[in-house]
């Protein structure tokens, strides 16, 4: 009978040692046996533990997107479960979120909040001869991703305090486009102001390796500068408005 208490005690110690050994593994350690799953995410310059760690630059197909702090939360790994908050922090963009990665593999997304400079959105636009100023924030209320795609998602976007500057000045209207997922792994999207000297209404639609957007733009009321940057932007219409088109290609979420 003593025999048997101290080989559970003994098995009790091995196992708690065991776990302290795994929650500060040092980061840098696991992700030399396991960094190679996270293609084509790398992490560089890591510091701090596997469960709440930072890595200095972290880059995606070897572009650098800053720097990323993260932290595991120990109760759902008993179930197979891995729940991590994560931070990243670049040049003038911030994110948080939280990335959920199931027993059965899949991974998904929720609570994701990404601010960055309007500038950032210019080679999408494609308005050479204005600058775009301003914050983009995205919300994403829960997405999933299916290999490089996101083939579930919702959400919503926003131009806050949008502005041009360039060959012409002036202050717009606020812009939202609202997104959620469509049939064929597709998300679409509706674009319109939040109320302002511009008027913009419009529909979005991506999907695995294609966006394209198409908007249209008006004066509200009588505002000179707006009226002089639309001569700027898309093609003009009949009734005086102007017809925006946005179309491009993509690799997939990235």
């Amino acid at each position: 009978m003593k025999l048997l208490r101290r080989v559970l005690l003994f098995a009790i110690v091995l196992a708690a040692v065991a776990g302290l050994a795994a929650w500060t593994c040092p980061a840098d350690l696991a992700y030399r046996y396991f960094g190679d799953r996270l293609a084509p995410l790398a992490l560089r310059d890591l510091s701090g533990t596997l469960w709440q760690g930072r890595a200095a630059a972290v880059e995606l197909f070897r572009q650098n997107l800053g720097a990323l702090e993260w932290r595991v939360q120990p109760g759902p790994l008993l179930h197979g479960e891995a729940i991590a908050q994560l931070t990243l922090t670049g040049e003038g963009i911030t994110a948080t979120g939280v990335a959920d990665r199931g027993a059965d593999g899949e991974v998904s997304f929720r609570d994701v909040v990404v601010r960055m400079p309007a500038r950032i959105a210019a080679p999408v636009l494609a308005i050479p001869a204005l600058e775009l100023l301003g914050t983009i924030e995205i919300d994403v209320a829960q997405a999933r991703a299916h290999g490089a795609w996101l083939d579930q998602a919702s959400g919503a976007a926003y131009w806050r305090d949008a502005a041009v500057a360039g060959a012409a000045q002036a202050r717009l209207s606020d812009l939202q486009l609202t997104f959620a997922s469509a049939d064929g792994g597709m998300i679409s999207g509706v674009i319109h102001d939040l109320g302002g000297p511009l008027q913009a209404d419009g529909t979005f639609t991506a999907s695995l390796g294609r966006y394209d957007a198409q908007v249209r733009l008006a004066v509200r009321g009588d505002d000179p500068r707006v009226t002089e940057a639309l001569q700027y932007v898309g093609q003009p219409q009949s009734d005086g408005s102007r017809q925006l088109v946005i179309e491009g290609r993509q690799l997939g979420l990235f």
